[in-house]
């Protein structure tokens, strides 16, 4: 019996290795790092239209290789090429990115038949690999011949095409948007290195903003460099963040650094921080194929909590500067009425001021808007006057009955006035909102945004209810546990509110277009029920949208569950509105 044992290397080792990227776009990166290490100057990436039977074409002009390089070194797994010939080019002193030596097997992922067609000093050789022969065959994979030709061509002639045929039909092609995205990030800003996708080059365009710069020293003795700017305005969520890169190659997508669950961050400011996060080669675990980051690594956990530090303070720093310079502009523009207000009341109103300029910068509100509810603001605190009659009552309290109940009656007209002027910003409230519902684009969101806190336009019993942040968690779990992954496009709209007395109500709202009925109805009490055995108590529930069906209007009366549009829920908010105005105007 032998002494010794050897490895016996699975054809399915070509597919699984292929198999290692999440996506096409990332597959195909691999093939244009592969173009950047044999020092490419141009790669032209031809992809095909939906629904055709195109291949997909990615053709470089770098050095190309020679046939017996193709032999020894091409076709080598796992030899990568900085262990094979150092960490830098040897004209263009690129940094190497293959650092696995798997790369070459990315299109595999993609097509059944990969063609690679080389050109090297007079030499062209062409190499056909074939996912169907490499699995089909009983041998280990060394022992299986590919077929390989070789012609002579000009000797000028330089440069590698890889040929993507019979495309995997079980994944989506290529789209040639995503794909200019992530190769912008690696490629974007080289200038003697120009990607075509179909024809368009690839660019990456600089963000307008401020940019930082902060280097952290890691434990494992490896340095990071995050580089990142606060943009003057929100970008696309996919653009979102910072990216890490580890040496050469970026890992993954740009993601926020766990700042995404950091309730103090509206996702509009978060969205303003784009950058990347710069490690060494060896600083991080990666996977097998290096397109992504083992989570449980140490340095990367250290690494995330310097980074969301750094990123929260600069983005609140700039926020924090900007609302400053905004509240400047606001109280000269409002100094004339400010002047008006009693000395002692002017910093309340400056409070409130600062506190509703920040919170509308954080959301996106333009400056139109916010003159707006600024003004809005004034008039309220303005028009305040219970804080006077509380100091008349105090002091009426200490002198007789009759100025007591004197001071008491005043008291109530004040709050007389307080609910007509409060009434009258009701009824505007509902132009506005008939405005909202009138609208075609409005959507479930935006109508639970506008009413999660007026539930009085529901009727006068449910002024007093609201959802608290322990409501909102409740929903948001439900919804994600309930409608994840390929269902999460149809989680639905839900408010849940409750009020001193523990009755609770659950809305499912939604868009104004639709008409709601027993589908809503069925859906609703689905969610009811699963709420109720998960918390033990019982919903009013609402199922809110553009027209209620007909049929169902007396079947349901008095039961818990109600079907209303937003139109009649306007139209009677506003008619107890109108009547609480005209008795009001009755008062001697």
């Amino acid at each position: 019996m032998g002494t010794t044992a050897n490895f016996s290397v699975d054809p399915r080792l070509a597919s699984v290795l292929g198999e290692n990227y999440n996506s096409s776009e990332r597959a195909l990166r691999e093939l244009v790092d592969n173009a950047w290490d044999a020092e490419a100057r141009v790669v032209r990436i031809t992809l095909p239209d939906i629904l055709t039977e195109g291949p997909i074409v990615i053709a470089d002009d770098g050095s190309g290789m020679k046939e017996q390089e193709l032999r020894q070194e091409y076709l080598k797994i796992a030899s990568p090429r900085f262990k094979r010939k150092g960490e830098k080019t040897p004209n263009l002193q690129r940094t190497v990115k293959g650092r696995r030596g798997i790369g070459k097997f990315a299109g595999l992922i993609l097509a059944e038949n990969m063609e690679v067609v080389t050109k090297a000093h007079g030499i062209e050789t062409c190499l056909l690999i074939s996912k169907a022969a490499l699995l089909g065959t009983g041998k280990d994979i060394e022992q299986i011949p590919l077929p390989i030709a070789v012609i002579n061509c000009e000797a000028k002639e330089h440069g590698t095409t890889v040929t993507l045929r019979v495309l995997n039909q079980n994944l989506n092609y290529p789209k040639a948007e995503r794909l200019r995205e992530i190769l912008a990030y690696d490629f974007g800003r080289e200038a003697d290195f120009q990607i075509f996708i179909n024809g368009v080059r690839v660019l990456r365009h600089d963000v307008q903003g401020t940019t930082f710069t902060k280097v952290y020293n890691l434990s494992n003795g490896k340095k990071a460099t995050a580089t990142y700017t606060i943009a003057e305005k929100p970008v696309p969520g996919r653009r979102a963040g910072l990216i890490l890169r580890v040496g050469e190659k970026t890992v993954g997508r740009p993601h926020h650094w766990g700042l995404e669950h950091d309730e103090q961050l509206s996702d509009r400011l978060r969205n303003r921080a784009v950058g990347e996060v710069q490690v060494d080669a060896d600083a991080i675990e990666l996977t097998a194929a290096g397109g992504d980051v083992i989570e449980s690594d140490k340095a990367l956990e250290e690494l995330t909590g310097l980074i969301q530090q750094d990123v929260k303070a600069s983005l609140g720093g700039i926020h924090a500067n900007e609302v400053k310079l905004a509240k400047g502009r606001w109280t000269q523009l409002m100094n004339r009425r400010l002047e008006a207000v009693p000395e002692h009341r002017r910093a309340i109103i400056e409070e409130r001021l600062e506190r509703l300029i920040s919170r509308s910068y954080q959301e996106g509100e333009n400056e139109e808007r916010i003159t707006v509810l600024v003004g809005l603001v004034i008039d309220a605190l303005e028009m305040d006057e219970y804080w006077k009659v509380c100091r008349e009552i105090e002091t009426a309290e200490k002198v007789d009955v009759f100025h007591f109940a004197e001071a008491l009656d005043k008291f109530g007209l004040t709050d007389l006035a307080f609910i007509a002027q409060q009434t009258k910003r009701r009824t505007e409230f509902l132009d506005y909102l008939d405005k909202l519902i009138a609208d075609p684009k409005t959507t479930e969101k935006q109508m639970h945004l506008a009413l999660q806190n007026s539930l009085w336009v529901f009727g006068t019993e449910y002024s007093l209810m609201a959802s608290n942040r322990q409501l909102r968690s409740i929903v948001e779990s439900y919804t994600q546990q309930s409608f994840a992954g390929a269902d999460g496009a149809d989680r639905p709209d839900l408010l849940l509110a409750a009020n001193v007395e523990n009755r609770h109500l659950l809305a499912e709202f939604k868009r104004p277009s639709t008409v709601v009925g027993r589908d809503a109805e069925a859906q609703a009490k689905k969610y009811a029920d699963t709420l109720t055995g998960r918390l033990g108590i019982e919903f009013e529930i609402f199922i809110v949208g553009g027209e209620v069906d007909p049929k169902l209007q007396q079947e349901y009366t008095g039961k818990r569950t109600h079907f209303l549009s937003y139109s009649a829920i306007n139209a009677r908010a506003r008619n107890q509105l109108e009547w609480l105005l005209k008795q009001l105007n009755q008062k001697p």
